[in-house]
Order: structure tokens, then sequence, then C-alpha cells
């Protein structure tokens, strides 16, 4: 029985020297073999126990009884049935050695490298299930879905979270003030899946390292250099919309399609931000003087305008006045004075106590006082 192992053994072997066999199957197949041994070694000392054949061991008095002829009809079953345990095995472990079949899992494509046709074929594999000619074929599975590249100078990592970030890089350029710019961007691509086969061929798996982030950093140095600081703070979004334009179409070139690209930060060195933080202090103070003055000056116009509107109403007043009493005058007559003249001294007469005055004015009160004497004294 153990001669029939001897085939698989040496297949085996040889399949491990050529680098097909990996340790980790060797490992699977010795535990395979412990096993069907195992069990076939089990399946044969029940059948001794039922007197159906005679157990394994050389001195065994039955067979010794026979003349050392070959075992009866029950035992030759039994190592037929050995048999096809043995080749059912060998067959399991070829297929799994061989492998013939290829999962493609989903988002992505599977190249075919064909020995026999001449190396990376046009057609791929889609997801699922798929055949394929052992020794002659090889499949290699590469992403078609969304990819991410992430460009940051935050130790912290804070953009770099999340799954399918195929890379993640520095990226630093200058403004057109020669003062370093630190970006920090995050770009998403995928692969045409229709030259994907011609991208491996091509380039490989590394498409990013080798394609996307090279020309990522060539579009962003580019328009960057065309704006000073202050300009590159203020107009983000032109310079991303810039840079997308330009990108997409160098990777168009090499069919590979540019999803989006965020601008994310823009940072400088620091004798730069401290430069910045300076001169917006200058700044501040400057426009806080600039409304002190504006604020004082606001309040002396409402001032000036005050007195001018004082001046201005007393003006009018004693224009008003001087009408007035020209509009007075102008209505008094010789007739009115003296009716006054003479109501005024009705009103004294009405008022008097019966005592003499002291003194007189003569002519209507215009002369100077004269005194009186009193002759009754």
């Amino acid at each position: 029985m153990f001669d029939l192992l001897i085939p698989p053994l040496i297949i085996g072997f040889v399949l491990y020297r050529l680098n097909i066999l990996k340790k980790k199957h060797i490992q699977q197949t010795i535990q395979w073999i412990g096993k069907v041994v195992f069990r076939v070694y089990n399946y044969t000392q029940k059948e001794y126990k039922k007197g159906k054949v005679m157990p394994f061991r050389a001195n065994n008095p039955t067979i010794m009884k026979t003349n050392n002829s070959l075992p009866s009809l029950p035992m030759k079953k039994t190592f037929s049935t050995v048999k096809w345990f043995v080749l059912i095995f060998i067959g399991l472990v070829l297929f799994l050695i061989l492998n013939p079949f290829v999962n493609i899992d989903a988002g992505h494509r599977g190249i075919i490298f064909d020995k026999l046709r001449g190396g990376v074929q046009t057609e791929t594999l889609s997801e699922g299930m798929h055949f394929r000619v052992p020794f002659f074929q090889s499949i290699t599975q590469i992403p078609i879905r969304t990819q991410k590249i992430v460009f940051s100078n935050d130790s912290s990592g804070k953009y770099t979270r999340g799954q399918n970030v195929s890379q993640r890089s520095q990226l630093s350029a200058a403004s057109s003030d020669l003062q370093d710019v630190y970006v920090d961007a995050v770009v998403t691509y995928h692969l045409d899946p229709v030259h994907v086969a011609k991208i491996y061929q091509e380039v490989g798996t590394d498409y990013a390292a080798k394609k996307v982030t090279p020309k990522v950093a060539d579009s962003v140095k580019t328009y960057t250099a065309k704006y000073k600081v202050a300009e590159i703070l203020t107009k983000r979004e032109e310079i991303k919309n810039k840079v997308f334009a330009d990108l997409q179409k160098n990777l168009e070139k090499d069919n590979i399609i540019l999803e989006d690209i965020n601008l994310v930060n823009f940072d400088f060195n620091k004798q730069f931000k401290a430069a910045i933080e300076q001169k917006q202090i200058e700044e501040q103070k400057a426009e806080k003087e600039k409304y002190i003055l504006q604020q004082i000056e606001i309040s002396s116009q409402q001032k000036v305008k005050k007195a001018e509107a004082e001046k201005q109403a007393k003006i009018l007043e004693g224009e008003g006045i001087a009408e007035y009493n020209k509009s007075i005058q102008q209505e008094i007559t010789a007739n009115v004075l003296e009716y006054k003249r003479l109501e005024n001294a009705k009103n004294a007469i009405e008022k008097w106590n019966g005592s003499y005055p002291q003194t007189y004015f003569g002519e209507g009160g215009k002369n100077s006082p004269i005194p009186l004497i009193n002759l009754q004294k």
C-alpha cells in the first residue's frame, strides 16, 4: 500500500523544486496523507474484526499456512479499496496544487499572462470565477475602483485615514515671490477598465508611484508658482480648477481617469508665518488708528454742522425779530400812542391811593423828574 504513496511524493518534490508547490501546501499535504492513512488503517481493522480481511502483518499465521501465497480475495478487495482512496487523494492534491480556477474580487479585473500566447493578453477577466490553464497561465488582479492618494505635511495623519489609500506622500512647491509652500491635497482616481491590461503591461502594479504622484506634484508646482503667497490663500478654488484641468489631461494619456483633487491646506515655513503674523498685527493696528481718526473726523464734522445749524437758527431768529419789530413800528401811529397814554393814565388814576406823588415828569415823562411840595403842610 505504501508503494502507492511514492509517486505523489516524487511529484510533490519536483513541484517544490520548481517553486510551484509552496511550503504551506507541503504541510497541508502531509496532514492529509496522515488522515487518509489513519482512516484506511481503521477501516482495515474493522473489516478484520468482521472476518472479511487479513491483518497487515507479515508474520500472520493464517498467511503462513498458505505457503506464502497471496492473500485471499477479501485481502485483494481491501487493496483495491485502498488504491482508490490513494488515487482520489492524489487527484485532490494535484487539483489543489494546480489550482485551475481563479476568483476575481469585486472592483477588480484579472490580467492574463499566457506563456503560450505571448505574454499579457488584451482581454481581461471580470468579477467572479474563471478557469485558467495551470503552469501556462497566471492571473494578476488589478483594482479598477476609486483609489486615493494623500499628500500631507501634517504628522498627525488626519488626512490619511480611510480605505483605498494607495499612497501617502508629501508635496511642496514655491510661490511667485519665492516662498516655500507646503500643500496638503487629496487625489481620487481610477483606472480605465478597457485599458487596464495595457497599464499593467507598460507600467505594472505601482502605477500610483510611477504616474499619478509625479504628475500631481508637477501640476501643483506649475500653477502654484504663478501666484504670490497672498493670492494663493485667497484664490485656492481658482488654482484647484487649473490644476484639475491640467492633471486630467495628463493622466488620460496613461489611461488613468482623474475623479477629483482637493487642495485641503496651504502651509508655509515658520519664519514666513511669523512675518505674516507680525504684518497682520501691524495692519490691524493701522486699521484701528484709521478707525479712530475717522471717528474723530466724523465727530468734528458733526460739531461743525451743529454749530452752523445753531448759527443759522440764530440768524433766522434775529431776522424774524427784526421783521417783527419793523412790522410793529409800521403799524404804530400818533393816535395809537395817545390812546395808550390815556389808557395808562386811566389805569394810574384807578390805582391811586389818595396820596400825592413826590416827583413829576413833564412832557410825557421825557424830561427830568421835578420834586413836588406839599403846601398843606
